[in-house]
């Protein structure tokens, strides 16, 4: 299989936008994506003034997040709800269906071979490649595996997790010929090509169910729990009648033909609630039922690739515990959160428990911090730079959801800290530089500074399984009185255009494609932001002690 060793993959030097409109529908242009000037770092200063002396290079690394890594023919699958996006009361079940989604596992393969490279480049070492959450979509075991294996490598990857060649295969929606989903064949005349113009590319699906060997990232990866990788599609806590439905031989294609009048309550209540109308039969399977916390951690332990667990320990299995902190780089603490709501809906928040845990993690890096009141606290730790990452961002920590039995759960964290919160808590503690977060599948930066001056920077990264499925690098380069946060977007390597062979890369190009025309996508029209959430220099002010400690353990830039 060929690779693009030729292509710009940073978008310094080259980026990708919406081109040529190449079909027509009654809604919609659909557009081929074409070449656009590269984005030279914009310096953002907006926590402090402009930086002074030469950089000092302390961390690389690469941030990816919400893969939604979906086994297309679960029985769990509500694919079928998208016909309602339109509907009064439906926003919060929808997106339910991608057209990019048949294609999505050859994007991502496409973004770990292109980081890979990267990685192997003397010029850009990559110390490791931080998850934020949503690998997978339905919390399935078999979706798990699949994940891992993307991440590190060295086996074969099937993308349609084991039904092509059996009659399931029609258990997919784009491989039916409906007027719900996007079929790429000629014989289709669906919604898609109707509405939005999508173009016909005969081959794609035969291409598409072909297995392709994994190669992995190529270094440590970190992992992070996501909303959809603990609740039925991201919303709901699982009950038992939904594990049967998934590990059963129905497949539904079809909502009852009551449906609820408040869907997402309704789905918080019973996930099985849509799953009363027109099935299809399936092979049962075992594998696809959804995984609790503990049987998360010790997948991560036992997978291959380092660190060992990826973040977790033995003792986070112990305690069934989802965050933990990474203290593998000098002068650097990275503290990955666990932000979903173990109750349900998809926003986040964190439990007085992992908040109060958080605030002792804080304190360890800190010489001194204020307390509550504002008065200074000196502790006798060494200085050390704070680098947070979470499924969730602040912009969507409100979740107070609880279950009736809430207090008795074994995974309950009460009562949930909400954003306001948590933010307070943060500006106590000055070497908190950077928050990372995904969820909301769009490239967002903003400054979240404290009152009296200084603050940290609030990141988010688009989402891989949407427009527009890019990577960010992130560097910490410390200065005089000052530590720079460089941001850089990454492109898979694949082309512009898919190209008829239909290999790997032409299918990751349709998957990029496909999702820049998708009309429902999660993060909206402008998911890949403005510059200003691109390529970037965060400035952030440092006192003298952690300059100090920074620069000691820096290298020269």
């Amino acid at each position: 299989m060929s690779e693009r060793t030729d292509a710009v993959v940073t978008t310094l030097d080259a980026t990708i936008v919406p081109g040529e409109v190449v079909g027509r529908g009654s809604e919609q242009a659909y557009r081929r994506l074409a070449p656009a000037p590269g984005e030279p770092h914009v310096t953002r200063d907006d926590l402090t003034g402009r930086r002074t002396g030469p950089l000092l290079s302390l961390l690389r690394f690469v941030h990816v997040t919400d893969y939604q890594l979906a086994d297309l023919a679960s029985p769990g699958r509500i694919d079928f709800v998208q016909r309602y996006a339109d509907r009064r009361g439906w926003a919060g079940m929808v997106p339910a269906y991608r057209p990019q989604e048949i294609v999505s596992t050859h994007a991502f393969e496409a973004m770990a071979r292109t980081v890979a490279r990267l990685a192997r480049d003397p010029g850009t070492p990559v110390r490791f490649v931080l998850t934020t959450g949503d690998n997978t979509d339905n919390a399935q075991r078999n979706e798990l595996r699949q994940f891992l294996t993307l991440m590190h490598g060295g086996a074969s990857v099937d993308p349609t997790f084991g039904v092509s060649g059996s009659g399931d295969t029609t258990a997919i929606p784009s491989y039916t010929v409906s007027g719900d989903y996007y079929n790429p064949e000629p014989g289709s005349r669906d919604r898609y090509k109707q509405r939005y113009g999508f173009p016909d590319r005969p081959g794609l699906l035969a291409s598409a169910t072909e297995p392709f060997p994994a190669r992995g990232f190529g270094v440590d990866w970190l992992a992070c729990f996501g909303n959809h990788d603990c609740l039925a599609q991201g919303r709901a806590p699982v009950t038992p009648g939904f594990q049967g439905l998934l590990t059963g031989d129905q497949r539904p294609v079809a909502a009852p033909a009551a449906l609820p009048r408040a869907p997402t309550d309704a789905y918080l209540t019973d996930p099985a609630v849509l799953a009363g109308g027109a099935t299809m039969k399936i092979r049962p399977r075992t594998d696809r039922r959804i995984i609790d916390k503990t049987e998360y951690i010790r997948a991560h332990l036992d997978s291959p690739g380092t660190p060992r667990g990826h973040g977790f320990s033995e003792t986070d299995l112990a305690e069934g515990r989802t965050y933990y902190c990474y203290d593998e780089v000098p002068g650097v603490r990275v503290i990955v959160l666990d932000t979903t709501n173990p109750a349900g809906h998809s926003t986040g928040s964190i439990g007085r428990r992992q908040r109060d845990w958080l605030e002792q993690r804080l304190i360890e890096v800190h010489s001194s911090y204020r307390d509550v009141a504002g008065a200074e606290v000196r502790t006798g730790f060494q200085d050390r730079v704070v680098v947070l990452a979470s499924h969730h961002g602040l912009t969507v920590f409100d979740n107070t959801t609880q279950r009736p039995d809430e207090a008795a759960h074994p995974d309950a964290d009460l009562p949930r800290v909400l954003g306001r919160e948590v933010e307070a808590l943060l500006h106590r503690f000055d070497n908190v530089a950077l928050w990372l977060a995904g969820h909301q599948h769009l490239n967002a930066v903003t400054a979240k500074r404290r009152s009296d001056g200084g603050g940290f920077w609030h990141v988010i990264t688009s989402g891989l399984c949407e427009w527009p499925s890019q990577a960010r690098m992130v560097e910490l380069l410390v200065g005089e009185g000052v530590l720079v946060v460089r941001s850089t977007m990454i492109d898979h390597a694949a082309p512009l255009a898919p190209g008829t062979v239909l290999d790997l890369w032409d299918l990751a190009a349709a998957h990029r494609e496909l999702g820049a025309n998708e009309p429902t996508r999660v993060g909206g029209p402008e998911s890949a932001g403005t510059r200003r959430d691109r390529n970037v220099d965060l400035l952030v002010p440092i006192g003298p002690a952690l300059c100090a400690a920074l620069r000691a353990c820096g290298t020269g830039r």
